[in-house]
Order: structure tokens, then sequence, then C-alpha cells
């Protein structure tokens, strides 16, 4: 839960003396800092200050305007000294507890939200600011009663329902939950934290009435007809029913068909702004990249890159191109601004050491991408930051969009690819774009597939216990339960996705890359229609030497990583998992790995083991327990919270799917390897 933005300084009305002279100044820096004006309100604030050195209104702005740039300790002192001249000053006790909060002092902006309480009991934004801080400590209780006091002040304070939902989803009070959700919905309905939320809820509250043999009435209709009619409601309904054969197909078109029509995402250009073409045509085959846990997505794109016929930008800087309100964001003025709107959303392709996050999923803020993604130090002795010059970048699109005519998110995805592969010297038209999508959220796949109809998926895949092991390690060491169930959840719904019935997909096993990698680069490039050619036996990122994830265990700073080494895949499981956990997972995954090759068919075995573990979901699994001791949480309240029942809903699916089919229905098929 994040504190509510900062309120800036009193009215006209509040601030003291009422000096005319005083009063106009401070409204005119208010004007510019409003405006967008930062350093000119500054300096306006501390001409104030030269005459008057504990003026509140001044004191408490500059330290707001410290705060927006990042210099949080001068923020903090600022708004200190304003308290100091001021005592009574509440807005300035909220903006200190919410920097205290930033800074994780949790006790300390709880006292300050309190002060300000105790001056004005009806201050709403300390009422809200102060529930989130009680959230995060654990104190859920107490952050109910501060939201239902801030609701009860403002019933359309859509923010605080939504984290009511949350604090009351973590107490196991499933039906509040999604009421909360509901009315942070039908007062906003483009909330994406509260589909979110609310998505987690339903789907563990269907389950336990399924399990409990109760059924009431659709809790959806709680939610407005205005809401019902959005694209947001129908990716709702397909998430409950997803894995779940043919049903889930029905509401995967059902979504796509809530889509916005392709034309509404269109602009065209006047006549007089149109030119000829002076390039090649642009790339029309994409292929996407999606990833299953830990399973070498990262190299086998550095091993594509630089390839003749392939145009690739680096790392998963646009796995964000196609989330929701990205295109609308950065084609919200004239087309010609377009180009340098999208610059500045995507600042790391032009700058690997740009600490600005690109569009991703919504738990997923990354600053300092392309740092954390080894793109920040390249090149044979490490020490070359991949870029890409800006103002180049921005006449080749622009010519681009003229020769067009008319752009949408489609051609101007083309765009990029084809300026990018101009301006770093490419030789040869590429015909084919290999787009590391990633992760995405279903709106982003949705959306990517409407705009590129003829579009095919490669799942890189890995023994799936070991890879899930790998991928949660970093969240079972920070305790961090939510995150790490649904990456257990993502892991096991991947290989059978409803995309996959609609596009031309296909599987590698990271095993295959790794001891086969000859075969299997061959085998691929039939595939993708390109020649097999020396590039694609070495990591590169921009066609710069690559030494691989820095987050990985294999990482070293003193050598190089080959890209064939074999430690990642012959990585003793059961860190972790102990026999029991595997037992369940290896169960689930039992199809999948029988089609994969990571397992012989035993189908007696499989059924048995099948009925074996059905009742085990009732009980924690060993690496719950782990987490448990650490947390110093009560068993019981930790199995009412959502994400505990939400993973078992999610075996739960899993389990019925195989014991009606004994498959996986539409499973991803491996690429053949000859």
């Amino acid at each position: 839960m994040k504190p509510g933005p900062l309120t800036k300084n009193p009215t006209k009305q509040q601030v003291l003396p009422p000096q005319q002279s005083l009063v106009s100044t401070l409204e005119l820096a208010l004007q510019l800092y409003t405006t967008g004006q930062l350093a000119k309100a500054e300096k306006l604030y501390f001409q104030i200050l030269k005459t008057d050195p504990d003026q509140p209104v001044a004191l408490h702005m500059l330290g707001i305007i410290a705060h927006q740039v990042g210099k949080i300790d001068i923020a903090v002192n600022f708004i200190m000294k304003a308290l100091v001249a001021r005592p009574d000053f509440i807005e300035a006790y909220n903006n200190l507890g919410n920097m205290l909060q930033e800074q994780e002092k949790l006790d300390d902006a709880l006292t300050y939200y309190d002060k300000a309480l105790a001056i004005k009991p009806d201050f709403i934004e300390a009422l809200y600011n102060r529930g989130t801080v009680l959230q995060r400590q654990k104190k859920l209780r107490e952050a109910v009663a501060s939201y239902h006091a801030a609701i009860n002040l403002n019933p359309d304070y859509a923010e605080a329902h939504n984290n009511l939902g949350t604090a009351l989803q973590d107490l196991g009070e499933l039906e509040d939950s999604i009421t909360s959700y509901h009315m942070a919905l039908n007062l906003k309905s483009d909330y994406p934290i509260a589909w979110n939320g609310l998505k987690i809820s339903e789907k563990a509250n269907r389950f336990l009435q399924s399990r409990d043999n109760h059924r009431t009435a659709p809790l959806t209709d709680k939610l407005n007809n205005t809401v019902r009619a959005t694209t947001d409601f129908a990716i709702h309904e397909y998430y409950l029913t997803k894995g779940k054969p043919f049903v889930s197909y029905k509401k995967f078109q059902k979504a796509m068909a809530s889509l916005p029509a392709l034309i509404d995402g269109e602009i065209s250009l006047d006549e007089k702004d149109q030119q000829p073409a002076k390039s090649a045509p642009l790339s029309k085959k994409v292929v996407a990249l999606l990833h299953f846990g830990r399973s070498g997505t990262g190299l086998l794109h550095s091993l594509i890159d630089d390839h003749p016929e392939i145009s690739t930008v680096p790392s998963i800087y646009l796995r964000g191109f196609f989330n929701a309100g990205v295109w609308n964001k950065i084609a919200a003025k004239e087309w010609h601004n377009l180009p340098a709107r999208f610059i500045e959303e995507f600042a790391v392709l032009f700058d690997a050491n740009s600490p600005k996050a690109p569009p991703g999923r919504l738990d997923d803020d990354t600053p300092f991408l392309g740092k954390n993604e080894g793109m920040a130090s390249v090149g044979e002795n490490r020490d070359e930051i991949l870029s890409l010059d800006r103002d180049k970048f921005y006449l080749e699109t622009l010519q681009m969009i003229k020769s067009l005519g008319k752009v949408d998110p489609s051609s101007f995805f083309q765009i990029i690819h084809a300026a990018y592969d101009k301006i770093t010297g490419a030789k040869n038209n590429k015909h084919t774009i290999l787009y590391h999508i990633h992760n995405p959220d279903d709106f982003a796949k949705l959306n990517f597939i409407q705009h590129t109809q003829d579009a095919r998926f490669i799942l890189m895949v890995r023994e799936p216990v070991q890879c899930c092991e790998s991928w949660i390690r970093v969240n079972f060491q920070d305790n961090n339960y939510g995150n790490l169930v649904h990456q257990i959840i993502t892991m096991l719904f991947a290989f059978d996705q409803d995309a996959f019935r609609m596009q031309k997909s296909i599987g590698i096993r990271l095993e295959d890359l790794k001891t086969r990698p000859e075969e299997t680069m061959r085998s691929l490039c039939t595939w993708l229609g390109i020649k097999e050619t020396p590039s694609l036996y070495q990591m590169t990122a921009q066609g710069k030497k690559w030494w691989g994830d820095p987050t990985s265990p294999d990482y070293s700073i003193i050598k190089e990583m080959s890209p064939f080494d074999t430690s990642s895949i012959k990585r003793t499981t059961g860190t972790i998992f102990s026999d029991k956990d595997q037992f369940i997972l290896q169960t689930l995954y039992y199809p999948f790995c029988v089609r994969f090759g990571y397992t012989e068919p035993d189908p007696v075995g499989f059924e048995k083991n099948l009925k074996e573990i059905l009742p085990m979901f009732d009980d924690m699994l060993d690496f719950e327990e782990v987490m448990l001791d650490r947390a110093n949480i009560k068993p019981a309240q930790f199995k009412h919270s959502a994400n505990y029942i939400l993973l078992r809903a999610s075996f739960k699916d899993r389990w019925d799917i195989l014991n009606e089919y004994k498959d996986y229905p539409n499973m991803i098929t491996p690429l053949n390897i000859t």
C-alpha cells in the first residue's frame, strides 16, 4: 500500500499573517509549482525565506519540491522546519508522514498522521495514509477502521475502498473484500490495482464456495452496467475461467472482441504532411518470446540478436508496449509528437543507465532496467553502455510515419524496429521482428494479438519444478508470500494458454539449447524461416558482447559465461521445495513433462498420484511452513489469507482438468529438433 499524494500549502485564507504582498507572492509561487515550473517556484520560495526565514508555507512547499526531485532527506528537513514554525500545520504533518513511510520508517510516519488527526479528526488524507501504514504493519483490523473512517467522510473515495478491499482480503473476509473492490470500480472503472485485487478475492471465494457446496448469487452483479461493459470486466471473466478447456477459450474470444476497434488507435496525416517512402518496407512478421519462470529467454534473445534477418531491440525494454493506456499516452498529442513521447516513455532504449522504468506489468516496476539486465556493461571489456541516438531516432521515425500517411500501434511498433536497425547500422533488410514480450498481462497479450494477428509465439521452457524453484528463490528469501504464490500459479498455467490455439506456437527446452545447440538452432531457423549464421552461437545485445543476466546465480564479474554452460540445468532441486512439495507439483506438471521429455509416460502411476495429492491441498506445504515461522503468523490466520486460498484454487483447477482429461488439452507443441 502506498500513501496518498502530498497535500499542498494551505489556502490564502489560512496563510498567517495575512500580509497582502506575502499572500500574492505565495500565490504566484504556487501557480509556478502547479504548472510544473519547479525551479522558478523554488527560487521564489527561497526569496520569501530571505525576508521571513520561518515562513511555514514556503518551507513546506520547498519540502514538497525537494521530494518531487528525489531529495528526500532535504524534503524531510524543510517539512520539520515548517512544523516548528507552525505546530498546527496539518498538511505538513501528513506529508511528513508520507515521506517517512517512503523511507520505511513506519512507526514515525504513524506518529505524524496521528498528530494531524489530533488537530483535525476528520482530516481524510491522514486517515487514509494512516490506514496504509497499519496495513503494511499487518495491523489489519486497525487499518480497516481507518479506511472506514475515511470512507464515512467521503463515500466516493475509490482508493480507500480499494485498500479496504485488500485489507479484508488479507483477513480472509473475501465477500466483504469483493464488495469493497466493486465500490472502488463502480467509482473508477479503469483502476488496475482494484481489478487485480478483485480477481484474487473472487477466484479464492469461488473455490471456497465450491469446496463447501455453498452457492450465492454472482457477486459481479454488484458492479454497475458501465463497469460490466468494459474490456477490463471481459478480461476479468476470462481470468476466472483460465485453464478450463473450451469455456476459457470462449471467454478469451469475448475478451478479444471487447478490445477497442483497430481503427480507434489509428492516426491519419493530412495529405500535405505525407511524403514518399525513402526506406525499405517495414517488417511484418512478428515472433513473440514468452518466459516460463527462469527458463532462459534472455539467453535465446541474446543468441538471435544481431542476426541479419531478425530485427530485435535489447532486453525486455518493449515488453509493455501493448499495455493498456500506453498507446494513448504516447499518441496523446499531434502525430509529430509521437516519436518524442515514445523516447520519453521508453528512455532506457536510448540510455541503458536510465533510471526511468519502461511500462511493464502492474506489479513489476523496474527502475534501472537496463543496468539490472547487464546492458550498461557490454562489449569485450564490459565498459560499454547500450544507447541509441535520440535525435536520429526522432527524425527516422517521423520520416517513416510521413511515408505511411497514417500510423497505429502495429505500424509504429514496426517503425520502432526499422528505425532502430537503421541507426545501429544494419545492412540487411530484416523481414522478421523478435519481440521479447516476456510475461505480459492478459490485456497486453490480447492487444498484441489483435494488432499483430499473424504473430507467432515461442515459449522457452525448463524442467518445471527446478525452474519454479529457481524463479521463486528471491521472494522465498524475502518472505514475500504473495508474489511467490503468483509466480507458482503463472508457471502452472503457462503452457496451455488459449493464445496458443490462435497463433502458431512452439516450446523450446532450455536443456536442448544448452546440450544440443547446433541441432536446436538449426531447427529453430527452419521454423523461423531464417538462415543459420555464426551469430546464433554468441551472446550479444545490440551486436555487442553481452555477459549474461546479473541476477543469475551463475553470473560472474571475473569470468565469461558460456551460453551453453549446463550448471543451471544440473542444479539440484530441493533448496525450497521438500519431497512432498515436489510430489504435488510433479503430479500437476506430469502431462507437460511427458510431452517435453522430462519424464517417461506412466499413466497408471499418474492416476494413482493424482488421487493421492488431492487431500494434500488442504494442508500447508512445507515451504509455507518455513515462511510462516519466519513471519511469526498464526497458522489459522495464514490459512485464511486470500493468497493461500488462491494457490489451492489454482491447484484444484489444474487437478480438475487432469482428472477429467488425464491431460492438458491445447498444450503447446515442442520444437521438432532434427
